[in-house]
């Protein structure tokens, strides 16, 4: 990995939103979110300590960090919300301070009451006193960490330069033990949270951004050495279905009274996972840092390859799998939330990802955009996990530790829940679908919440449709007749 650091663009960035501090903040935030080597989805934070006038016009230092809801790689001012660093700072003293509290607390120093709720890990931002801090969940960082010996694997690499947190739930407890570790040794660069991520820091903007590069970079470097080969393959049908004839029966199979939307994924690397004939050993173990159970559940759901000609034959394959899956997550629901305390509902037990040996991957969710979410993160998944057992044996957090992120209150309202278009979770296809009535159509279902595939004779005209019509059309060339 390396820095994509530029003068240029930075000067760019703080000629544009009229601050440096901020300016610094939002560009190379962007920079981390641009490489999904680091962050997806929302992953990921980052912060600047800085001043801002109040009301009366008097400084005020502030945490900007950002704000939940947003993705670092399109980051704008608005998402990194500004929070009086006083206040928080006292809140150190206390000996507990309940996730309810946490956020009403920060809610109350923000210094715009409409903005977003800062990051969970705002306090862990507020209790270093560094200028700039970055935090991703680079997938080389967490190779190594996500193993059975994982930090002496990353203080093998990174020394005395990084302090090492075990893992510990985000909010005020994780907190109050990173600043703990930082103080033993304030010559730190960073800190490794064991199974989780890495925090980088400095006195600018460039310094933890680089910091960031480089700690990652080493990480890539170890885990070039003494690797093991690669997943041995299962054997496979000489011919195998292809996606496009299993996946409407897939659909199917996953349908409970709502309809589910797929995303297909496939690569040499995706192949060498799926086709692997310890599938069921290493894509069970869990998500490779916890925040990601909320858009993929702890582990997807293995099913058969599926041999040409013979898609009814899969079907009650897949059926008895995806049963054995809900089953298998009941019985996870039940055996964690005896110890919740206040007790939780079971979410659906339905799984997010599927991996198809012979074939690759399917993203599951409620639309277009959630199951690609669920995919990009599969396939991340896939990078890690498939590096991880190349130098030692993949092992993320505790099964009681995913279900207590899984269902945080706090993780769950990053996914925005609200009430469902009419046609949510539905596709449509229309034909003659790049101008008139066909257009017409398209986009009217498209703002009732469907997926719309626009079919046309001329491809570049159905193409130009689906983009006119946003982020849930698709344009295909197609002559019904």
């Amino acid at each position: 990995m390396k820095s994509l650091w530029s003068d240029a663009d930075a000067k760019a960035f703080v000629a544009n939103y009229g601050s440096e501090d901020v300016g610094l903040r939002v560009y190379t935030t962007r920079l981390l979110g641009g490489d999904p080597r680091l962050v997806l989805h929302g992953g990921g934070n980052t912060s600047v300590k800085t001043v801002a006038k109040d009301l009366l016009g008097e400084d005020v230092p502030v945490l900007c960090v950002k704000g939940s809801g947003w993705d670092m790689g399109n980051i704008e001012p608005a998402g990194l919300p500004a929070v009086r660093l006083a206040p928080l700072l006292k809140l150190r003293a206390l000996d507990r301070l309940s996730d309810e509290e946490m956020v009403n607390y920060q809610r109350g120093n923000l210094m715009d009451s409409s903005a977003p709720n800062p990051s969970v890990e705002t306090l862990l931002h507020a209790f270093l006193p560094h200028k700039f801090i970055d935090h991703t969940h680079s997938i080389a960082v967490l190779s190594l960490s996500d193993q059975p010996d994982g930090e002496a694997l990353c203080r093998e690499i990174y020394g005395d330069t990084m302090g090492y947190v075990p893992y510990i739930m985000p909010g005020f407890a994780l907190a109050k033990k990173a600043a703990e570790v930082f103080e033993q040794d304030p010559a730190v660069e960073g800190l490794v949270l064991v199974r989780h991520g890495i925090f980088t820091f400095g006195a600018s903007a460039r310094e933890a951004y680089e910091r960031m590069i480089a700690k990652v970079h080493q990480a890539e470097e170890r885990l070039k050495k003494n690797r093991k080969p690669a997943f041995a393959a299962a054997p496979l049908p000489k011919a195998l279905a292809s996606p496009a004839e299993i996946a409407p029966t897939l659909r199917g199979l996953l349908a409970d009274g709502r309809g589910w939307v797929l995303d297909f994924r496939t690569s040499a690397a995706v192949r060498t996972y799926v086709d692997g004939a310890e599938l069921g050993r290493y894509s069970q173990v869990g998500v490779v840092t916890p925040d990601h159970t909320i858009r993929t559940k702890n582990w997807p759901v293995v099913l058969p390859a599926p041999e040409s000609g013979r898609v009814t034959e899969w079907a009650e394959a897949a059926r008895a799998a995806i049963a054995a899956y809900q089953e298998r997550y009941h019985a996870y629901f039940a055996r964690n939330n005896e110890r919740a305390s206040p007790k939780k509902t079971e979410l659906d037990p339905l799984p997010r990802v599927a991996l198809v040996p012979g074939l690759g991957l399917f993203g599951i969710g409620a639309s277009k955009k959630d199951a690609a979410i669920a995919a990009d993160i599969a396939v991340n998944t896939v990078l890690c996990v498939t590096d991880a057992e190349a130098v030692g044996t993949y092992r993320p957090v505790s099964e009681a530790d995913m279900f207590d992120c899984e269902y945080w209150s706090l993780e769950q309202a990053k996914l925005g829940k609200g009430a469902e278009k009419p046609l949510a979770r539905q596709v449509a296809v229309v034909t003659g679908g790049a101008s008139g009535i066909g257009l017409a159509t398209a986009r009217a279902m498209a703002r009732e919440g469907a997926e719309v595939a626009v079919l046309d004779r001329d491809g570049k005209a159905a193409a130009e449709a689906a983009r006119s019509i946003g982020a849930t059309a698709l344009g295909l060339a197609c002559d019904v007749t």
